[in-house]
């Protein structure tokens, strides 16, 4: 069994992976699963609509992965992935963090138990905690929006316990702090920075005790509004991304769409800048959220395979309903 590295060099010289053992040969486990998810969506939309050549290639791919190479028996917990190593690296810590859909993914294939992935979910920590009168049930570690909100792409999770009480609140706490703070849009997830500056940690209360969400206050993501389309929130993601869009000249173009960021705080001396950057991450969330949005695409084809199906059972305690998917749709 393999897994994949987070990135690859396309390029005859040097070799495609790189003349050197670097960091392109980390072999990270989220990256890893969010391939799984995406590969598991497009062999169930190829079967559904008669590609049997695409829905092959899929099911390979696939059948090869192997997450329990990133998994702790001890702890219950997968590593994040180190340089050749998916056994090193910090563990996965956090519920609420983006790594649950690593637990989701490995159960779905088959690669945990049903016990197994009942204490692997249960190894992750996820404490309460209040912003103003919003409770959040299972905190994010650093309040970024993303990991709340990207596993919800794929696990359709709204309509559970966890999207009522962690997803919703959460969502409700990123919009009334920007207001407190007097940003003039909201949105606060890991970002790159205005101009050519670096990628940074963003968030929003609540976090846990000595976690600070903010590292540059007022910076927006555009992304994190997209995000909130597959929320009841959605006319007001709709809304906050019209502002920033309106407001701030450089933040869209009509080619690239929404750059990675924008200073939305006018105290701030570089109130009104963009970041130079077009993340393609950024812009898959951005678009797969829309695709959700106008028809759950992504989940309707996600919930075709039985082990995911399963894995949500099991997960949340309830069966999903989706509208059927038919042979050429």
């Amino acid at each position: 069994n393999s897994v994949f590295y987070q990135w690859y060099w396309i390029s005859w010289n040097p070799p495609v992976v790189g003349a050197n053992v670097g960091d392109n040969h980390v072999v990270p486990s989220m990256d890893n699963a969010w391939l799984a998810a995406s590969l598991i969506t497009i062999q169930e939309y190829a079967q559904a609509n008669e590609h049997k050549e695409m829905a092959q290639k899929a099911e390979a791919l696939l059948a090869d992965m192997d997450f329990t190479l990133w998994y702790h028996l001890d702890t219950h917990r997968f590593s994040w992935g180190d340089v050749e190593n998916p056994q090193g690296g910090a563990q996965a810590d956090y519920y609420s963090n983006e790594n649950r859909l690593i637990n989701f993914i490995a159960r779905a294939l088959g690669q945990l138990s049903a016990e197994e992935f009942h204490l692997s979910l249960e190894a992750l920590e996820g404490p309460s905690g209040t912003y103003n009168d919003i409770t959040v049930k299972k905190m994010a570690w650093d309040g970024s929006y993303f990991t709340y909100a990207a596993p919800a792409l794929f696990i359709c999770e709204m309509n559970t316990d966890y999207g009522r009480n962690t997803l919703l609140p959460a969502t409700r706490a990123q919009i009334a702090y920007a207001h407190d703070r007097g940003y003039i849009a909201w949105g606060l997830s890991d970002c790159f920075d205005v101009g050519n500056g670096g990628y940074v940690q963003q968030g929003a209360p609540p976090t846990p005790a000595g976690v600070t969400a903010e590292t540059r206050p007022g910076l927006v993501t555009p992304y994190a509004s997209g995000l909130g389309l597959i929320t009841p929130l959605a006319r007001e993601a709709i809304t906050n991304l019209q502002t920033i869009s309106m407001t701030f000249e450089c933040a869209y173009d009509p080619l690239y769409g929404f750059r990675d960021s924008v200073m939305a705080w006018p105290e701030a001396s570089d109130y009104g800048q963009c970041s130079l950057r077009f993340s393609a991450l950024a812009q898959e969330w951005l678009f797969l959220a829309l695709v959700n949005y106008e028809t759950g695409f992504i989940w309707r084809y996600f919930y075709r395979h039985p082990g995911v199906s399963q894995a949500h059972l099991e997960m949340y305690g309830a069966q999903v309903h989706l509208p059927l998917v038919l042979k050429g749709h």
